[in-house]
């Protein structure tokens, strides 16, 4: 797993983006996509449509993830995004259609 700083990367075999990916690609100031996020959380499914990854089980694509800039370094928390969920942020906040 190699993530280019917008292009998605595979995770259980699923394309995803960081949110800091999604900023990125939107040109946005950090935080923005999480803020997004947390407005259609309750729309979305954790495990379908998003992922939470824990600092003490996913360590080698956590560090994969900050080697490769994909994610903010004091992120606490890594949230992985599927076209679906990204789509729902899209069409909620109006972000550009990548």
């Amino acid at each position: 797993m190699n993530p280019c700083v917008t292009t998605p990367f595979s995770y259980r075999g699923c394309d995803v983006l960081t949110l800091r990916q999604i900023d990125r690609m939107n040109d946005t100031v950090k935080g923005t996509a999480f803020r997004v996020f947390k407005r259609v959380r309750g729309e979305l499914v954790e495990g379908q449509d998003y992922f939470v990854l824990d600092a003490h089980g996913d360590e080698p694509i956590l560090a994969a993830l900050h080697a490769g800039d994909a994610v903010y370094a004091s992120s606490q928390v890594i949230v992985l995004l599927t076209q679906t969920a990204y789509a729902r942020m899209q069409a909620t906040a109006n972000l550009p259609r990548s």
